[in-house]
């Protein structure tokens, strides 16, 4: 990996030591702004734009997510909003009705609001982890990997702004639901955001039947991740009712960042020209774990919704003429993902095969890998790697492997009762 240099001798050899530092630090990520300014004063290089501007370039195509150019102007918190999603794998049991949140099966402590209300002992927590007791330890660790404790550091970066937490309410008890909105309320006041708990299925696009099967709770979890993502992105950036300029879309699992990191400059100048970032992070060239959409680009939404939505739903209606279904029109948890290739084409990247990476509108970002990265390492009998499709008429997928392992493909036992309800 290399970034053309047209320095001196001397400054390339200094700027070598400094590549050197960046690359070893990749995993690490102890490398900030602050400290490559610190390495410069240390070669005598500070001040120098050209040497800066080839600091940046090298850290982006690194992949490190603490370098990058500050933007010129702070975007405000009135241009943005952010949203993140929970969906579950299967619905809540309503005839129980024992969930006391959305999450999984709404019974874990680690997601109640309690924690949020006193921020002092929160604050204390994050401060002390070193010094608690085995059994604060377990507790604190359950906070930390918890869906809420990621959603506040989203909340604390961003004071002021929108946060949307979407979720599906037809797989969710109404006290989940309304407990769940009074952990948010919480969240909202001792954040100081406007923080808003969004049912997909008000999605105008949801009231097409043929979509509304998608989020059947037999359909492989990941599908239904990734086809709500281009859903509610569609939604942002084409619906007069959303007024934010940029509509930024985050897996909860990605390092929450300030809006200054957000939007530093090279973004901005992307999302100005391209209309649109991905997530880039180390051995990745995009995921889509991260977006971010500038609803004022023309033919940006035409592009998203046909090549990946309209492509899907191209391939559920060849499902109803026959029984015999090519391989390309069996659904898994890479479907819509792989649909991308055919949206940033679309948008002008083929253009840049062959020329500079820097060309490509990519966010870098810290995250986990991606479970499917290199193709996963699934067994049969793990949800990640169900398949699934539709026969005839009938809206219920027809499931093979992970929850319905051991079986021959078929619609699942355990959601023959099942309808959607969604909740009001």
């Amino acid at each position: 990996m290399s970034v053309v240099s047209e320095f001196s001798a001397d400054v390339e050899s200094k700027l070598i030591k400094i590549k050197i530092s960046i690359n070893n630090d990749i995993g690490i990520y102890n490398i900030t702004n602050r400290s490559l300014t610190e390495m410069l004063k240390e070669e005598n290089l500070i001040g120098q734009k050209a040497i800066l501007d080839f600091c940046y370039d090298f850290a982006y195509l690194a992949r490190h997510p603490y370098i990058y150019p500050l933007a010129e102007r702070d975007v405000s918190v009135l241009e943005y909003s952010i949203n993140l999603l929970w969906v579950n794998l299967n619905p809540q049991d309503r005839v129980q009705n024992i969930a006391q949140n959305i999450f999984r099966n709404g019974l874990d402590s680690s997601e109640n609001s309690e924690w949020i209300k006193d921020l002092n002992q929160l604050r204390q927590l994050e401060n002390s982890e070193a010094s608690l007791s085995s059994e604060e330890l377990d507790k604190w660790h359950k906070i930390k990997n918890s869906f809420t404790y990621r959603l506040s550091k989203w909340a604390d970066e961003h004071p002021g702004a929108q946060i949307n937490l979407w979720y599906d309410s037809a797989l969710v008890t109404q006290q989940a639901q309304q407990k769940t909105l009074g952990m948010l309320k919480d969240l909202s006041q001792t954040r100081r955001v406007d923080l808003r708990l969004r049912d997909v299925r008000r999605l105008p696009r949801m009231q097409n039947e043929e979509m509304q099967k998608f989020l059947h709770p037999g359909t492989n979890l990941y599908f239904r991740v990734d086809f709500l993502k281009v859903l509610i992105i569609d939604h942002m950036i084409g619906s007069a009712d959303e007024k934010a300029k940029y509509c930024v879309f985050s897996d909860i699992d990605v390092e929450p960042m300030s809006a200054k990191a957000m939007f530093d400059q090279r973004t901005l100048n992307y999302l100005a020209t391209n209309g649109y970032v991905l997530g880039r992070y180390y051995g990745v060239d995009f995921e889509n774990n991260f977006h971010i959409f500038n609803r004022e680009k023309d033919e940006l939404q035409k592009f998203y919704y046909e090549d990946i939505i309209g492509k899907i739903m191209k391939v559920a209606n060849t499902h109803r003429q026959g029984s015999n279904f090519p391989v390309r029109c069996i659904f898994h948890a890479e479907s819509v993902f792989r649909q991308y290739g055919d949206f940033v084409s679309a948008m002008g990247e083929g253009e840049f095969l062959g020329g500079s990476r820097l060309l490509y509108p990519r966010k870098v970002i810290k995250c986990p890998p991606s479970q499917f990265y290199r193709g996963g390492d699934f067994r049969p009998s793990d949800f990640q790697s169900e398949s699934f499709r539709f026969i005839g008429a009938s809206n219920i997928p027809y499931t093979l492997g992970g929850r319905n392992v051991g079986r021959r493909e078929s619609q699942m036992e355990m959601f023959s009762k099942w309808s959607a309800e969604p909740l009001t």
